[in-house]
C-alpha cells in the first residue's frame, strides 16, 4: 500500500481538499494508499516516511527526501487532472 501525504502552508483546509482529490485519483488509478494531510512545516520533517508527497510546485526544491520517495508538485492543488497526469508520468504504482 502507497503511503501518501499531502500538504499546505497550515495542513488544514486546502490540504483537507488535496487529500479527498488524491484518494480520488489514486482510486480512479487503481493504487491503494494511505493519505495523510499535514502543514508544510511538518510535512519536510517526516517527508521520508512517506512515498510519495503531494504539494506546491513553489515548494518542491525545499524537499530533500530520500530517492525512493516521489514528490509531486502542482500548480493547481485542486486539479485532479493535473495531479492525475503527474502521477502517470512518475509510473507510481502500489
Amino acid at each position: 500500500m502507497l503511503k501518501v501525504m499531502v500538504a499546505c502552508g497550515c495542513g488544514m483546509g486546502t490540504s483537507q481538499i488535496m487529500k479527498t482529490r488524491a484518494q480520488q485519483v489514486l482510486k480512479e488509478l487503481g493504487i491503494q494508499a494511505t493519505i495523510h494531510h499535514t502543514s508544510l512545516d511538518e510535512a519536510q520533517s517526516i517527508a521520508n516516511d512517506f512515498d510519495l508527497i503531494i504539494i506546491s510546485e513553489a515548494f518542491v526544491k525545499n524537499f530533500k527526501v530520500r530517492e525512493k520517495t516521489k514528490v509531486v508538485g502542482l500548480k493547481n492543488l485542486l486539479s485532479k487532472t493535473e495531479l492525475k497526469e503527474k502521477i502517470q508520468a512518475l509510473g507510481i504504482s502500489e
